[in-house]
């Protein structure tokens, strides 16, 4: 197998890979419980095998005058969009997880949640200071240290309305931000519009990948096949192509013997429709393919040994 098939069949299985686990992963991350995500994983891997291979065997079912390649070549482009749209809620969602994450891990977010922590400390220890004053009696103390809760919870909704907000703050990864910002583009939409690139490459590169190396493959099977089989002996051209129908029959009464080893053109001439310029150009098409001979001032047949009948 030469490099660049070999190239070509790495490629194709890299691609097709690629494209199975994102469509694998983003169908398992739907379902809740692991039974569904068994099913969900089962169901997105029979999709992708279909999407390989309904475009050649539907191909192949074509040629071999079967209606149903033509179901299948119907179905593969739904199943090649559907793959691209996986791809790309895949990339999307993982991307969002990623960003959330490093939201979380800043230095801001830390912050507010420290304090957040804080305040609930308080809150806490306050509750139990009421609890206990109302209990011994000491309603005055309760009511003023109540007046401190409201305030701490109001200082506690507000934060917690902050790190909601940087949560859920739209965010891109920092390669579109920078194209965005050479661009003068929406960071979202090109990060988008990116992913939708990226999983029209992995699907379409990798089929169009895979279909290529199966047919180098091919190829290569049947130039080998060719390769070992015995040399025949090199056929000899048809010298009798050329001539109509009519003439063609002629020719092959004539070399079965019909009109005897030693054919005669004139006879035959006058028994024939067309005569002699329909009879001639038999005679002379046989003689070039070795089955006539000149005999004298006849014509002779010749047998497969090369010598004239008789």
């Amino acid at each position: 197998m030469k490099l660049w098939q070999s190239l070509t069949g790495i490629a194709a299985l890299i691609f097709c890979s690629t494209s199975l686990a994102f469509t694998v992963q983003l169908w398992i991350s739907m379902p809740a419980g692991i039974g569904g995500q068994l099913v969900a994983g089962a169901t997105a891997v029979a999709l992708e095998l279909c999407k390989f291979s309904f475009a050649p065997l539907g191909l192949w079912l074509c040629c071999q005058g079967q209606k149903s390649g033509y179901a299948l070549l119907c179905l593969w482009p739904l199943l090649v969009v559907i793959s691209i749209v996986a791809t790309v809620g895949f990339l999307a969602t993982h991307s969002e997880e990623q960003q959330q994450r490093s939201t979380r891990n800043s230095q801001e977010y830390q912050a507010l949640q420290q304090q957040l922590n804080s305040l609930q400390q308080q809150i806490n220890t306050l509750n139990g200071l009421i609890n206990t004053d109302a209990s011994n009696g000491y309603r005055q103390r309760a009511i003023n240290t109540a007046t401190q809760l409201s305030t701490l919870e109001t200082e506690r909704t507000q934060l917690i309305e902050k790190l909601s907000t940087i949560e859920h703050t739209p965010s891109t990864h920092s390669a579109f931000n920078s194209l965005a910002n050479t661009l003068n583009a929406d960071p979202a939409r090109l990060q988008h519009i990116g992913f939708l690139a990226l999983a029209i490459i992995t699907d379409i590169v990798g089929l169009v990948a895979l279909l290529a190396f199966n047919a180098a493959a091919t190829v290569g099977k049947r130039s080998a096949t060719l390769l070992q089989q015995p040399e025949t002996v090199e056929q000899q051209p048809d010298h009798i192509a050329h001539l109509s129908e009519k003439q063609q029959q002629l020719a092959r009464r004539i070399r079965a013997g019909e009109f005897g080893n030693e054919p005669v053109l004139r006879n035959i001439s006058n028994d024939i429709t067309g005569g002699y310029r329909t009879v001639k150009p038999v005679f002379d098409a046989l003689q070039q393919a070795g089955a006539l001979t000149r005999n004298g001032q006849g014509f002779a047949l010749v047998h497969q040994g090369g010598l004239p009948n008789g």
